[in-house]
């Protein structure tokens, strides 16, 4: 039969442990381009270099070239990657439920991200020292909804895919982690995921007042 009680739960990072705005990136690079904050928004995200750079496929230099050529910026690298960098607040309410967690339960990060926006993010976000370990697509060479990127967070957590929940903000995310037995809860809102959390057993009624 095995042990069927929920030994670890595994984060999304953007959306969910935080919020950022995209349209803030386009905005702070439309100062050095010739090109309009739609459009520099548009070709930053249908080029596919920001995917390539989620995957870890090209380095922060090459990126920083690829970006330079494709919006002719004007803007050194130090003054892209703070623009890159500064948009990212916590998720309200989200702090006090992972600590809680955390006491009880192995955390895993599992993101699709690159290396400025995790460092940024663990050098300004303390909540993540909660987390025991971090399942980074720059890191795999891989992106969810890719199932092997889910096994490895399952191993990261030295646990089986049914001993685990699994929370993000995208419906396709949640259903490829649920393909390999993950219990998933898509987030919307803090109170929500303390909501499904008590529903399934895995924090106490009392953690509802978290969600405030």
């Amino acid at each position: 039969m095995g042990d069927n009680r929920v030994l670890a739960v595994i984060f999304d990072l953007g959306k969910v442990i935080v919020q950022f705005d995209h349209h803030r990136i386009s905005a702070g690079l439309a100062r050095y381009s010739p090109y309009s904050e739609p459009e520099i928004f548009h070709r930053l995200f249908s080029s596919g270099i920001v995917q390539e750079f989620d995957r870890g496929g090209v380095s922060p230099e090459a990126f920083y070239n690829a970006l330079h050529r494709e919006l002719r910026l004007t803007a050194n690298i130090a003054q892209v990657m703070h623009i890159w960098n500064t948009i990212f607040s916590p998720t309200p309410g989200i702090v006090p439920l992972i600590e809680e967690l955390a006491q009880t339960h192995v955390l895993v990060c599992l993101s699709n991200t690159n290396v400025w926006h995790f460092t940024y993010c663990r050098e300004h976000f303390p909540v993540l020292r909660n987390f025991h370990a971090f399942v980074l697509s720059y890191e795999q060479g891989i992106c969810k909804p890719d199932l092997r990127i889910y096994n490895r967070a399952v191993a990261a957590a030295s646990t089986q895919p049914h001993q685990c929940i699994y929370i993000d903000d995208i419906p396709e995310f949640v259903a490829a982690g649920e393909q390999i037995g993950l219990h998933g809860i898509r987030f919307v809102s803090t109170s929500q995921l303390v909501r499904a959390l008590q529903e399934r057993g895995v924090i106490a009624p009392r953690a509802a007042a978290l969600s405030s």
